[in-house]
């Protein structure tokens, strides 16, 4: 187990810079989302690729989503829950989409510090792109990568780690 309390990391905020620079670079440069949106409102059932946690993880508390994950939008505009996190992004004209979230569940009181023995993850991105239905029987999906940031602090140290799995999710 893992006890004691760190400052929010500021590596995250630099990895949602790197997201949303990544996703423009996506949609052809245009930080714009789409006009003419996709209908990627929905629930859908998460699938992630089966793999090993990185080495880097050894001693921090790794919980990989289960979902089911649930999409709300207005416009570009896209919200989704996942295993409580709620996660904000864009989507583009070419059916792309980023998300972001960060674990305010791990807040202290209002504080600014997060509990480094909590499960889940203290971010987490879904980058991808959404499949319409194809035929009469076909079903809209998403498929993309899942990102979470990890951290645990035990005697004064923070580890930390950051765990990428594919994932598919099937609207239900």
């Amino acid at each position: 187990m893992t006890s004691g309390r760190f400052r929010f990391p500021t590596f995250s905020l630099i990895t949602l810079g790197a997201l949303m620079l990544t996703a423009s670079a996506c949609d052809g440069g245009s930080s714009q989302g789409c006009t003419q949106c996709p209908p990627i409102e929905g629930r859908y059932t998460l699938e992630l690729d089966p793999g090993t946690t990185p080495a880097s993880c050894s001693g921090v508390s790794v919980v990989l989503p289960k979902g089911p994950i649930e999409v709300s939008q207005q416009g570009s505009n896209v919200t989704a829950t996942l295993d409580g996190l709620t996660l904000r992004g864009t989507l583009y004209s070419t059916n792309d989409f980023n998300l972001m979230g960060f674990g305010t569940s791990q807040m202290d009181g209002g504080t600014g510090q997060m509990d480094g023995g909590t499960s889940g993850p203290e971010s987490a991105s879904l980058t991808g792109s959404y499949v319409p239905a194809v035929g009469d029987g076909g079903v809209p999906r998403l498929e993309g990568d899942w990102q979470g940031n990890f951290s645990s602090t035990s005697s004064g140290t923070t580890r930390r780690c950051s765990v990428t799995r594919p994932f598919t999710a099937t609207r239900q």
